[in-house]
C-alpha cells in the first residue's frame, strides 16, 4: 500500500495543545481548503454552551436555517410536526444528562437562535430515520478500525476513522476542546451546534467513533430516543474505560441503529452493534490484534432488525480494501501510519491498486459528479501517559492535519 501521508514540521501552535500538520498533496486528488479550527471552551454547562455558541455564531445560525428548511422539503411535513418532535427530543436529552440542556440554552444565547434550534441540531439524524424511513439514512457512510498490542508498532491502542457523507454541511467542522465543570475533559470534531458527533476522545484515555448500521431499522422498531449525537456526548464526558461504555450504550434510550468502536488507554477494544431493540457487542477473538468496521453488520442475528444494504455494495468493498490496508502494515500501525490507512485509494470493485472511488475508504465521489465523499477523517493513538487525535478536514489523502495533545486525567470533576 502507498502511504500517502508525509507529514511536516508543525505551521501553528495554540496553548500547546495542538498544531497543524502537513502533508504533500496528491495533485491530482479533488484538494480541500484548510486545517480545521480549533475552539476553546471551558466552564459550567451554560457557559460552556455560551462560549460555543458565541465562537461558531454564524455558522450556527445558517446551519440551522438550513436544517428547518431541508428537513421540512425532504420530508414532506411541516414546521409543526418537527417542533412537536423537538418537546419529546428535549426531554430524552434532558434524561440522558440535565446538564445538556443547560448546555444547549447557553449555546442558543451565544450564537443568538432559538433553543429549537439547537435542539433540531442535535437530534436531526433521528428525525431524519424516524419520519424519512429507508430514504433518511441511505445516503450515509464511514469507514473505522483500531489496532493494539502486536498489531502496533509500540504497542499503542491506535484508531482511525472516516466521517463520510454529504460535504455542504461537514465541511464546516470544528475541533471542539471543551473541559466541562463536570467530568471529563474532552475533544470532538463537530458540527457548530452540537453537543456530541461520531469521534470522541477525552483525557482519561477513552474514545469512541460511530458509523451507520445498514439502512437503520425496521420503520415499525424506530422510536423517539435520546439522539445519537448526545449518545456519543455522554461517553466523551463521562466514561474512562471501555466496558463501562458498553454499559451506558446496554441502557442507553436509543430509538435508531448505529455501530460503535470503544477503546481505552489499556488496549481495550470493541464493537457493537445498536438497535432499538437490542445491543450486540462484538469482541476481539484469540490473538487477533485490530477490528475494522464499515456499515454492514458483521454479525448476523442483528440483521433481522434492519434493513440491510445490497451485497456487493460499497459497505462491502470499503471493508475488504479497509482491513487488507491494515493487513498490511500490521504491527507497525502508528498514527501515521494510521493516515495512510484511512487515506487507502485501493478499490475493491475492480481490485485497482491506485482507484480513488466511492467504493475506497478514502472516498471520492466527486468522480461521479458528486459533492460528496470523506468529509473529516480523524485517527487516535493513546500513549502512556498522553492520547494524541489527528483530525483532517475532507479527504485524508490530501489534508492538513491537526494534531491534539491531551493528557491523561485519572479522576473526573464532580457535579457542582
Amino acid at each position: 500500500m502507498k502511504t500517502q501521508s508525509t507529514l511536516s514540521e508543525p505551521r501553528e501552535r495554540e496553548n500547546g495543545s495542538w498544531k497543524v500538520l502537513r502533508q504533500e498533496p496528491a495533485s491530482y486528488l479533488y484538494p480541500w481548503s484548510g486545517p480545521i479550527p480549533v475552539v476553546t471552551v471551558r466552564g459550567a454547562p451554560y457557559e460552556l454552551g455560551r462560549g460555543h455558541g458565541a465562537k461558531c455564531k454564524e455558522r450556527i445560525s445558517k446551519t440551522a436555517a438550513d436544517t428547518w428548511g431541508g428537513l421540512v422539503n425532504y420530508l414532506g411535513c411541516s414546521k409543526s410536526d418537527i417542533v412537536g418532535d423537538l418537546a419529546v427530543y428535549s426531554e430524552k436529552i434532558r434524561d440522558c444528562h440535565p446538564s445538556f440542556v443547560e448546555e444547549m440554552e447557553g449555546v442558543a444565547t451565544g450564537a443568538q437562535v432559538s433553543y429549537d434550534d439547537i435542539v433540531l441540531l442535535n437530534a436531526q439524524i433521528n428525525i431524519l430515520l424516524e419520519r424519512g424511513g429507508k430514504k433518511g439514512l441511505e445516503g450515509l457512510l464511514c469507514s473505522s478500525f483500531a489496532s493494539w498490542g502486536d498489531g502496533t508498532k509500540k504497542g499503542n491502542l491506535v484508531m482511525g476513522h472516516n466521517d463520510d457523507g454529504v460535504r455542504f454541511t461537514d465541511q464546516f467542522l470544528v475541533l471542539l476542546d471543551a473541559a466541562p465543570t463536570e467530568g471529563y475533559r474532552f475533544a470532538v470534531p463537530i458540527m457548530p451546534g452540537y453537543l456530541g458527533y461520531h469521534t470522541v476522545v477525552n483525557e482519561s484515555g477513552f474514545c469512541a467513533v460511530g458509523n451507520a448500521l445498514e439502512n437503520g431499522p425496521k420503520p415499525e422498531d424506530v422510536r423517539k430516543g435520546v439522539p445519537m449525537w448526545t449518545i456519543f456526548r455522554y461517553l466523551a464526558q463521562f466514561v474512562d474505560n471501555v466496558d463501562a461504555g458498553v454499559e451506558f450504550i446496554r441502557k442507553a434510550d436509543n430509538g435508531i441503529a448505529g455501530s460503535f468502536m470503544l477503546g481505552d488507554k489499556s488496549g481495550n477494544a470493541v464493537l457493537i452493534h445498536l438497535t432499538p431493540n437490542s445491543v450486540e457487542v462484538i469482541r476481539p477473538k484469540g490473538r487477533e490484534t485490530y477490528l475494522a468496521m464499515t456499515n454492514h453488520a458483521l454479525v448476523e442475528g442483528v440483521k433481522k432488525e434492519l434493513l440491510l444494504r445490497e451485497n456487493p455494495s460499497s459497505t462491502y468493498y470499503r471493508y475488504q480494501s479497509l482491513t487488507r490496508a491494515i493487513k498490511h502494515d500490521l504491527g507497525e500501525i502508528d498514527g501515521l501510519s494510521a493516515m495512510g490507512i484511512m487515506s487507502t485509494h485501493y478499490d475493491a470493485s475492480v481490485e485497482k491498486e491506485d482507484h480513488p472511488s466511492g467504493n475506497t475508504p478514502c472516498r471520492h465521489y466527486e468522480y461521479e459528479s458528486k459533492f460528496a465523499g470523506t468529509c473529516r477523517s480523524a485517527v487516535i493513538e493513546m500513549g502512556k501517559k498522553q492520547l494524541k487525535l489527528y483530525v483532517a478536514l475532507g479527504n485524508p489523502c490530501t489534508a492538513s492535519w491537526v494534531e491534539f495533545d491531551l493528557n491523561y486525567k485519572s479522576k473526573p470533576k464532580p457535579a457542582g
